[in-house]
């Protein structure tokens, strides 16, 4: 069983741990919405990280990393190590982990969610700061752990930080988003949020605050990002526009500009009946991962050879984040990319636990040699386990 946590976290860097005891976990019994999941439950048996592993193995990576990571939350700031953006990554993934296997993340998650909705704004008040980018993370967080605890507390939270960045809509010279408000550039990662927010909301939300509302900011946002010119011949998607040209800039294809859109494009399809907005995430999932992974199918980001900064050692866990929502949610997922995604899953959850693991933490390479972990690299790695977990 899971010990008792108390509602109010008061010790500063609080370590709350989830009992490695290993309840069977129970998957959500209606997943929002269209499908459900139906993970198979095996025994615990010792571990084969030459094989593939059973979803009961991941649960135990997945265990042992999180309460890892717990170390580093701070509960008189809500975040993790100071982190503002990367904590709501955070969020969201512990709120994945919570979907499918309740009865292993509520001893955590019943404390931390409110806790950070409470204390986080001391750092920004209202969520809200000098970028859109990092707005639109909390909006996602925040709607994800609404569906997990259907507390509408948290999706009112989400929708009155969607204003800040909807109110900035259109504004640019080359119109979508600003990445921030300094206005010093347009990027794929703040029109993605913007399109993946509004068409969660949509569904959560068809007629409030009046009908189609959330709906019609989905499809401006994709209709813009559409004829951006950001997805290139390759069907991956670059970083940002050259502002003088509205021009793609040929910027370099990272893993989270690949990944933030595919729930998105995904829920657009519900809002919508229209399949083609779910095909375009499959086809930029399976392009990203023809081209960021090695031979072994282990994913990679760009900067790993010469080292990236704390920003993009959490961009490969959003990827694997969205690639199981398609595994779990797409209702447009013919068979052999549902074998390739969920493939794609294990294969690098089974590589970080065997060559990127030391004491329970995990660095920035999967494929190894381990590196030093840090609240991003072992938050994006969990992703992948929790991924591997939710679709095994």
């Amino acid at each position: 069983m899971l010990f008792s946590i108390p509602r109010t976290l008061a010790v500063l860097t609080t370590s709350i741990a989830i009992s490695n005891a290993l309840p069977q976990p129970q998957p959500k019994a209606t997943p929002l919405p269209h499908t459900s999941p139906n993970p198979n439950f095996h025994q615990l048996s010792e571990r084969n990280l030459q094989s593939r592993a059973t979803q009961t193995q991941y649960v135990t990576y997945a265990v042992a990393g999180i309460n890892q990571l717990m170390t580093w939350y701070n509960a008189a700031t809500g975040l993790w190590s100071g982190d503002w953006w990367n904590s709501a990554n955070v969020i969201t993934m512990l709120a994945d982990f919570q979907d499918y296997f309740p009865s292993m993340a509520t001893g955590i998650t019943n404390s931390v969610f409110p806790t950070t909705l409470a204390k986080a704004p001391s750092t920004y008040a209202g969520f809200l700061n000098g970028f859109y980018d990092d707005e639109l993370w909390w909006v996602l967080a925040w709607i994800k752990v609404y569906d997990v605890t259907q507390d509408e507390t948290y999706l009112t939270t989400a929708a009155a930080i969607f204003e800040d960045a909807k109110s900035a809509w259109g504004t640019s010279p080359c119109g979508g988003l600003w990445w921030d408000k300094a206005h010093t550039g347009v990027g794929a990662v703040e029109n993605e949020l913007y399109l993946t927010a509004a068409a969660k909301l949509a569904n959560r939300r068809p007629s409030t605050p009046s009908q189609g509302y959330y709906y019609n900011e989905a499809i401006k946002a994709y209709t813009w990002f559409i004829n951006s010119g950001l997805i290139n011949s390759g069907n991956t998607i670059n970083n940002g526009l050259v502002l003088s040209t509205c021009k793609n800039d040929g910027n370099l294809v990272f893993s989270y500009n690949q990944g933030i859109l595919l729930s998105g494009l995904a829920e657009l399809t519900w809002a919508s009946g229209d399949d083609s907005y779910n095909e375009l995430a499959n086809t930029i999932a399976t392009a990203a991962i023809a081209a960021l992974t090695d031979a072994n199918g282990i994913l990679h980001e760009p900067c790993e050879a010469t080292g990236c900064d704390a920003d993009e050692e959490q961009f490969k866990g959003v990827f694997g984040r969205n690639i199981q929502f398609l595994v779990n949610r797409a209702t447009v997922l013919p068979a052999a990319t549902k074998t390739l995604f969920v493939n794609f899953l294990e294969v690098n959850a089974n590589a970080i636990w065997a060559d990127d693991e030391v004491d329970n933490q995990l660095g920035l390479v999967w494929s190894g040699p381990e590196g030093t972990a840090t609240v991003q690299t072992q938050s994006s790695a969990l992703d992948a386990i929790v991924g591997a977990a939710c679709v095994s």
